[in-house]
């Protein structure tokens, strides 16, 4: 009998290798997301008895890889009528039903599973999560912990585990215990021990790096994150969750465009995918787009209606929306089913924090921590909820817990390190600010921004009939990457003064870390951002972006940039205006830098149009109806009697008064050379075309493709100004500026409308030492191009070659008004003015120098000999105190 049994396993062995290849075969075309491929070849082996579990689970996970969840269950069911006690198909089971939120009936097919077969990792997985899910926190982490004395006892008796499936089960969860009890070196255990062992043994087990890149995304690594992800793409370009969790990392940064691509991405291979759906609500709830936000999150809730992330997205939806009774209907449902949702509050919490509600989500950070005080995330998000409010030693003592629960976490060891390194720092306190500094670096700035802040605050304060009721925390730092860990927690900000809440912080002029390479107007940057410390408070934070950035620009002291007048009329003239119902796209979603712009330039002339219309006192009043709580249909109905349609109809009649009427429209332009090149193709004989062909050429190097197509365009259209231009160029690159020069005279009269040519022309003239001529040309391409700061540079160079100090002193005056950061024209300005024996503009400018930089000791003197002369002795002798002279 025994000798039976022995020839018909012999016998057996070839068809279950065969088998088992072909199961693996199967599993290879999912792993690189063929997941129709995948289907037929498992669906062929769920005929065979032998394969038929195996199969059956293997197709479930096609149809959830496509976001087909009802398929992916009725599968399993269909199998397990006829293989009912089956472990691995009913541990599978309970996985789908813990997908689409079906918790009770996923726990009895988990608990059948566990009956059935004592040791399935996925069923006590599943297991796990509905108890933590439950918040039964101790008795979840003891399931967790089977993992980890199930992997080191198999260890430890030489049968080590090789399955990646079960690997990845214990790396995640040791992940919860490590979360949970602080366990931090499990963090890094887990990453080089497992996933990444798991990555190196089966390099195409995407899931390995998935979840190395999603550990990496918890603890911002920014870089390792992206790397992981990225890995895991390029071995399945299909993996949704791996798009959806890149998304994620966008929306972290706030690129809100890339975020919403990629969460499209997700949605096209998994339309079911609650991350990629909760991403996308996300972009649009960042947008102030409730409709679509909640048709996507609603959506991801009837896949799973007890998920917490997606359930905190709309309670923060409808919080925005100022719906208490949805609201609060939300929360209802939630601690229905779990005594303690940690997750859900904490999210909750986030989603408010990102959106500024600060008093709000404080609360229900605190909720969450109250729950579970071990788990890191609830602590950090509070602590720097702290720090944006100024409250740094409380926010310490809470990034310092969560530290010890998590070091891993690149966000908090950047904050962390920031208050360390503002340890260092000098607090010079005056009556409303506390400014921090750094002695050897800012001593000097400081004691003169100091004067200036209460200036401000007086200002501000008169002008919104409204004082912040505590000191307001302002910090310059001297290197810029601790600037930017202190508003961002990570070191890539790419600016360089900001207002977090209650707190501005600011980026030294003299960045020692040289990321500024050039001074900046201070005093403009302190202006704008404590209008937003005015705002914000006064407002509750419910005061809208464009109206903040509109009041702040206004009250800079300073214009704003000539081309964005110019840049505004031309988008009124293209029908591509924004309005009160997307502006706020332009600030966090442009479609371009242009349009960045755009939307700071038409947030200011909406104060504009709103103080011309209904004069000075509307712009408080309007502060106040956000503060009441209104939204703007509602707040404009009530300070302005008309709804959000005619107040935007009479804003854009005053912008056809207060904008430029002769736009210098731009030549059109191509995306790339292959753009340009295409169209040439298309249409040979067109000059334009021809000679953006040419130009294109020239500032790619290649002078004689230039110079070839800049003939060309010349024999379609004598003189056509650009391909004049051009050749112009190559000619004058080879040595032969004379001919550059007649080819210019020849072509250029008074005609002439393009400023390329004109420019051209002035600069040979200026070459030549024709002063005159090309001061000539510069005026002329200035009244074509009025709102190009440029032409004021050229001319202050052209003017600055000869006497005639009257014409030079309105040019630089016209070029300080539209560069705010420009130091040498200021002080030029003040020499000027000082051999023209005029103090008060001396005093002015000078004065003006300082605010770009502080330590320039020629504008120090001008600036105490000026004030001297007028007789302002006291004035005089404080600035040489706060000069330290």
């Amino acid at each position: 009998m025994k000798t039976m049994r022995t020839l018909l396993a012999v016998l057996m062995f070839p068809a279950l290798a065969k088998a088992g290849d072909a199961l693996q075969d199967a599993r290879k075309s999912f792993l690189r997301g063929d997941y129709g491929e995948a289907r037929e070849k498992y669906q062929d082996l769920a005929k065979v008895a032998k394969t038929r579990a195996a199969a059956a689970i293997g197709v479930s996970k096609t149809y959830q890889s496509e976001g087909k969840y009802d398929q992916a269950q009725s599968v399993v069911e269909e199998a397990l009528k006829d293989l009912a006690a089956d472990p691995a198909l009913l541990a599978r089971y309970a996985e789908v039903l813990y997908l689409r939120g079906q918790w009770d009936e996923a726990s009895k097919a988990a608990e059948k599973a566990i009956a059935e077969k004592d040791d399935s990792f996925l069923a006590r997985w599943i297991r796990g999560q509905l108890l933590r899910d439950k918040g039964q926190w101790d008795k979840a982490d003891e399931e967790f912990r089977w993992f980890v004395r199930t992997y080191s006892q198999r260890s430890n008796d030489c049968m080590e585990i090789t399955d990646p499936d079960l690997l990845l089960l214990v790396a995640l969860a040791g992940l919860e215990r490590a979360r949970l009890l602080h366990l931090t070196d499990q963090f890094e255990f887990i990453l080089d021990e497992i996933l990444d062992h798991v990555a190196k043994k089966d390099k195409a087990y995407w899931p390995a790096e998935y979840h190395a890149g999603r550990l990496y995304l918890e603890k911002y690594n920014k870089a390792a994150a992206s790397r992981a992800l990225d890995r895991t793409l390029i071995i399945n370009p299909r993996a949704a969750e791996a798009l959806a969790a890149k998304g994620v990392a966008a929306l972290q940064r706030f690129e809100t465009k890339q975020a919403e691509d990629l969460a499209v991405q997700a949605l096209k291979i998994n339309p079911s995918l609650t991350e990629a759906l909760r991403l996308r609500a996300d972009v649009h709830v960042f947008a102030g787009d409730y409709p679509p936000a909640l048709a996507d999150l609603e959506k991801a809730r009837a896949i799973n209606p007890r998920e917490e992330s997606t359930l905190a997205l709309i309670a923060a939806v409808h919080f925005m929306k100022r719906d208490d009774k949805a609201f609060q209907a939300v929360i209802d449902e939630v601690e229905k089913h779990s005594p303690a949702p940690v997750v859900f509050y904490n999210d909750l919490a986030e989603s408010l924090d990102r959106r500024r509600f600060y008093n709000d989500a404080e609360i229900y950070f605190k909720k969450a921590v109250a729950l579970e005080p071990r788990l890191p995330g609830p602590l950090a998000g509070l602590g720097q909820l702290c720090m944006r409010l100024g409250r740094e030693e409380e926010g310490r003592k809470l990034l310092e817990k969560a530290f010890d629960a998590d070091e891993f976490n690149l966000r908090i060891d950047n904050t962390l390190k920031v208050l360390k390194h503002l340890e260092g720092y000098e607090t010079l306190k005056t009556e409303h600010f506390l400014l921090r500094y750094e002695k050897k670096n800012d001593a000097v700035l400081a004691r003169v921004m100091a004067k200036y802040l209460e200036e401000i605050y007086t200002e501000l304060a008169a002008k919104f009939d409204y004082r912040p009721k505590e000191p307001i925390l302002i910090e310059v730092f001297n290197r810029h990457d601790m600037f930017s860990g202190r508003v961002v927690q990570l070191p890539d900000l790419h600016t360089i003064g900001a207002c977090t809440g209650k707190m501005v912080a600011m980026v030294s002029p003299r960045d020692t870390s040289r990321v500024i390479s050039k001074p900046f107007n201070w005093n403009r940057v302190i202006r704008h951002e404590l209008v937003h410390v005015f705002n914000l408070e006064q407002t509750n934070f419910r005061i809208p972006h464009w109206y903040t950035e509109g009041l702040a620009v206004r009250l800079e002291g300073s214009k704003p940039p000539p081309r964005w007048n110019n840049l505004v009329a031309e988008k009124m003239q293209a029908d591509d205006l924004l309005n009160l119902d997307n502006i706020l796209l332009g600030f966090i979603r442009p479609r371009n830098p242009e349009q960045w712009d755009q939307a700071y330039m038409q947030s200011l002339l909406y104060v504009e149009y709103i103080a011309k219309k209904y004069g000075e006192p509307a712009i408080g009043k309007l502060l106040a109806a956000y503060a009441d709580g209104l939204e703007t249909d509602a707040a404009l109905a009530r300070c302005f009697k008309v709804d959000k349609a005619a107040f935007e109809k009479d804003y854009r009649a005053f912008l056809t008064d207060r904008l430029p009427k002769d736009v210098v429209k731009a030549a059109p332009t191509f995306a790339s050379f292959r753009a340009v090149k295409e169209a040439y193709e298309k249409d040979p004989k067109n000059p334009d075309t021809t000679a953006a062909l040419a130009e294109r050429y020239y500032n790619l190097g290649n002078r004689k493709e230039a110079r070839g197509y800049a003939d060309k365009a010349l024999g379609l259209k004598k003189f056509h100004p650009v391909a004049v231009y051009v050749k112009a160029l190559v000619l004058s690159d080879a040595g032969d500026a004379e001919i550059a020069l007649d080819l210019l005279n020849t072509a250029v009269d008074e005609k002439t409308t393009d400023v390329k040519p004109l420019r051209m022309l002035a600069k040979l003239h200026f070459d030549a030492k024709k002063y005159s001529e090309a001061a000539k040309l510069y005026e002329r391409c200035r009244e074509l191009d009025p709102f190009n700061s440029s032409w004021l540079t050229q001319l202050v160079r052209v003017y600055n070659m000869g006497d005639n100090d009257a014409k030079l002193l309105v040019v630089l005056k016209e070029l300080a008004d539209a560069t705010a950061d420009d130091l040498g024209s200021r002080k030029q300005i003040a020499k000027l003015a000082q051999k023209a024996g005029d103090h008060k503009d001396v005093e002015r400018y000078a004065r003006e120098a300082l605010e770009i930089d502080v330590l320039d000791m020629q504008a120090q003197e001008m600036l105490l000999e000026a004030l001297t002369a007028q007789g302002k002795n006291d004035e005089a002798k404080t600035w040489r105190e706060l000069l330290g002279r």
